[in-house]
């Protein structure tokens, strides 16, 4: 009996660890991809070298990247199920407007609490080159923003909860890798508390339509301060802008509050409106 437990106990361990590692699968092997995808987006600038049109080239190729992880994660993984991530008819839009505000409230205060923490020149200078050339705002505000939803968003939190993962433990993974893959500081403190915010949206909608949307106009927002006020963009203190330190983080907890009670809104609007959908087809039936 004596010699039997510690087989039982390997066996055991054994499928527990066989079990985690195919729920965690998803994110390891997505970010394996994307990093892949950039290897090959680097080398392929290496051999061009650098023109006139470096940024539009630059462009080019970060939009290959992220195509080229996304379509690796949709026919390969098979973690990307378009049909679905996509489908603006499972939405329902006045609740669905409450995680709008929520993530446009949580944006604002984590642009005041994180506003003293630097980008680095290099990030600024070819996001301020992006900013203005055509396919460099096509990256920045549309193609990347979709992208890393469908990677982020579908692929990792999406495959998770697919594969019986907690939600929570979804949705707090998917943001530590949406963090991880700015690969700076400053872009990626910013990005932790946002993708936990578009992750919870994610869970509750089941698609990337809202998440995108608010991707888009985050994203839009930061290259519509980039065209118009260039390097001087990055220096704006919001202390002095709004007076004091003290206003400047009395505003962010304002905004944080505010995130927070409209989300909860969100989510208990969605989880009702579901949960009634899910009565009138039991009475249908």
């Amino acid at each position: 009996m004596r010699l039997l437990l510690p087989k039982w106990r390997e066996l055991i361990f054994n499928k527990i660890s066989i079990f985690n590692l195919r729920k965690f699968s998803p994110p390891i092997l997505t970010l394996l991809v994307f990093l892949l995808a950039q290897g090959v987006g680097a080398a392929i600038l290496l051999l061009l070298g650098v023109g006139v049109e470096f940024i539009a080239i630059l462009s080019f190729v970060l939009m290959a990247v992220f195509i080229i992880a996304v379509l690796c994660c949709h026919f390969f993984l098979h973690y990307i199920c378009f049909s679905t991530a996509f489908d603006v008819s499972s939405i329902s839009w006045c609740p669905g407007m409450l995680a709008i505000v929520s993530g446009i409230f949580g944006a604002l205060s984590m642009s005041i609490l994180f506003n003293d923490v630097e980008l680095s020149e290099e990030v600024l200078l070819l996001q301020l080159a992006m900013s203005r050339n055509f396919w460099g705002l096509l990256t920045l505000i549309i193609i990347g923003p979709i992208a890393e939803e469908l990677l982020f968003r579908e692929a990792i939190a999406g495959e998770m909860l697919r594969r019986g993962a907690n939600p929570w433990v979804a949705i707090v993974v998917s943001a530590v890798a949406f963090s991880i893959m700015h690969l700076n500081l400053a872009q990626g403190l910013y990005a932790l508390p946002i993708g936990l915010l578009f992750g919870i949206i994610y869970y509750k909608t089941g698609n990337i339509v809202l998440t995108s949307l608010l991707h888009i106009v985050n994203n839009g927002i930061t290259a519509l301060q980039l065209y118009t006020m260039g390097e001087d963009a990055v220096d704006i203190s919001y202390a002095e802008l709004l007076g004091s330190n003290f206003t400047a983080y009395s505003v962010m907890v304002l905004f944080g509050v505010l995130s927070i009670l409209f989300m909860k809104w969100f989510w208990e609007t969605y989880e009702e409106r579901r949960k009634h959908t899910k009565l009138c087809k039991k009475e249908q039936n």
